[in-house]
């Protein structure tokens, strides 16, 4: 997370973008692969949902929440 922090914006294999507001940042663990789901403000990025990868699509649920909690994010403005 530090080095998407301070080397935003990044591109792969580091940080991959899912749609206009949402990104993803990838790194492996020992033995399992995690992912941030996150956004850019004008204050910095706002980690919005972190989980252990299963399967090689990010699961519908986890992106789901992502979304909502991006929606919130709005709403607050």
């Amino acid at each position: 997370m530090k080095t998407a922090q301070f080397g935003w914006p990044l591109g792969m294999p580091l940080v991959r973008k899912l749609e206009s507001d949402l990104w993803e940042v990838r790194t492996r663990l020992t033995g399992r692969i995690a992912r941030v789901l996150l956004t850019a403000s004008d204050h910095g990025l706002v980690l919005l949902h972190g989980f252990i990868k299963k399967t090689k699509k990010t699961p519908a649920a986890d992106l789901a929440l992502a979304r909502r909690r991006l929606r919130q994010l709005d709403y607050e403005k």
